[in-house]
C-alpha cells in the first residue's frame, strides 16, 4: 500500500524533527517540513500532501490558523492542529477552519496515529460521497433533459426554452451566493418544472396567457400534478417541492397553495423569476415577445408582490451590470 504523505508545520526545529521521526516510524512519508505558515502554503503547492500536521502557534506574520485558512482555499487537504495550549478565542478561531483533529503536545505516538488515521478515513469517505454525488447528478441530469425535450415538443414553448430558463436560474442562484447543492437542484428543476402539463389539453396550453374560468383552474393544477409525479422518485434534491412552489407569489397570491414569502423555497422563488422573464421575452401563439428592457421593467414592477425582491435585484444586476444575455 502506498504510504500517506504528511507535511509537518512546526517552528521549533527539534519538535519538528521528533514529529518527522515518529511519523516515519508509523509508516507515513514525511514529504515536507515547514517552519512558518508562509512556508507551509508555498510547499503545499509543491508536495501535495495527504494531510498537514499544523502547529497553531507559529512565529512570523501567519500563524497556523491563518495558514490553514489559506490551505483550505487552495485544496481539500485535511489539517490536524498541534497545540500545547490555546485560549478560548484562539480555539474558536481554529474551530472555524474545520480542522480534521487536534493533537496535544507533548505528542504521544499512539494518539498521533489514531488522529491521523481518523482524519484520513473521513477524507476518504468525503471523496467517495463526492464521486457518488457526481454520478447521481449526471444520471439525473441526462434523464431530465430527455424529458424536457419531450415536454417542449408538446407544450407552448419554443425549442431551448428550458435550457434558457435553467441557465438564468443558475446565474441568479450564483449571484445570490447559494450553495453548489442548491444550484444543482435549481438547474435540474428548471429543466422539468412543467412536467405537470403533459395531461393538460394542448389547446389550453396554447392559450396559457389568457385563460379564465374552468380552463384557468385546469391550467393551475400543473405544479401539483408535477409534484405528485416527482415525489415518487427518490432524489437528494427537493425537485418536487421546488416545482410545486414555482408559481407561488411572494405576497401569497399565487398557486397552487397560496404560500408566501420565505415559506416558498428560495430555489422556487428564483425559478419563478427566471421562468417569467424568459416567457416574456419569447414569442407565444397568443402574443409577441416583449423587448428585454420592458420585460425587466415588468419583473421589477412586481418585486415584492409576485416576486422575491432579492431575487429580482440579483436578476437586474446580471442584465444591467454584468452583461448577462439570453442565447
Amino acid at each position: 500500500m502506498e504510504k500517506k504523505k504528511i507535511m509537518v508545520v512546526e517552528d521549533e526545529r527539534i519538535v519538528a524533527r521528533d514529529l518527522a521521526r515518529q511519523l516515519t516510524d508509523l509508516g507515513y512519508d514525511v514529504v515536507a517540513t515547514a517552519y512558518s505558515g508562509e512556508e507551509a502554503v508555498d510547499k503545499l503547492r509543491e508536495v501535495h500532501p495527504d494531510l498537514v500536521l499544523m502547529d497553531i502557534v507559529l512565529a512570523g506574520k501567519m500563524d497556523g490558523i491563518q495558514a490553514a485558512e489559506k490551505i483550505a482555499a487552495l485544496s481539500s487537504t485535511p489539517v490536524v492542529y498541534l497545540t500545547s495550549y490555546a485560549d478560548d478565542k484562539t480555539f474558536g478561531r481554529a474551530t472555524l477552519t474545520g480542522p480534521s483533529g487536534y493533537i496535544l503536545k507533548p505528542v504521544e505516538k499512539k494518539q498521533l496515529q489514531i488522529t491521523i488515521e481518523l482524519a484520513l478515513h473521513r477524507k476518504g469517505i468525503e471523496l467517495n460521497l463526492l464521486k457518488n454525488h457526481a454520478r447521481i447528478y449526471k444520471s439525473m441530469k441526462g434523464m431530465i433533459e430527455a424529458i424536457a425535450e419531450t415536454i417542449e415538443l408538446r407544450g407552448p414553448y419554443t425549442e431551448g426554452h428550458h435550457e434558457r430558463v435553467s441557465r438564468l436560474a443558475v446565474a441568479i442562484a450564483r449571484e445570490l451566493g447559494l450553495t453548489d447543492f442548491q444550484v444543482e437542484g435549481i438547474e435540474l428543476a428548471s429543466a422539468i418544472y412543467d412536467i405537470g402539463m403533459v395531461n393538460i389539453p394542448a389547446d389550453i396550453l396554447q392559450e396559457a396567457g389568457r385563460l379564465e374560468g374552468v380552463k384557468l383552474t385546469m391550467y393551475q393544477t400543473y405544479p401539483e400534478a408535477a409534484y405528485d409525479t416527482l415525489k415518487k422518485i427518490e432524489c437528494i434534491w427537493p425537485l418536487a417541492y421546488i416545482i410545486l412552489q414555482h408559481r407561488e407569489c411572494y405576497d401569497g397570491s399565487g398557486f397552487p397553495r397560496g404560500i408566501k414569502g420565505e415559506a416558498i423555497l428560495i430555489e422556487a422563488r428564483i425559478l419563478a423569476v427566471a421562468h417569467a422573464l424568459e416567457d416574456l421575452t419569447t414569442h407565444r401563439s397568443y402574443r409577441n415577445a416583449v423587448p428585454l428592457n420592458e420585460a425587466l421593467e415588468e419583473i421589477s414592477a412586481n418585486s415584492g408582490s409576485q416576486y422575491d425582491p432579492n431575487v429580482v435585484a440579483a436578476c437586474l444586476r446580471l442584465f444591467k451590470e454584468k452583461g448577462y444575455r439570453f442565447n
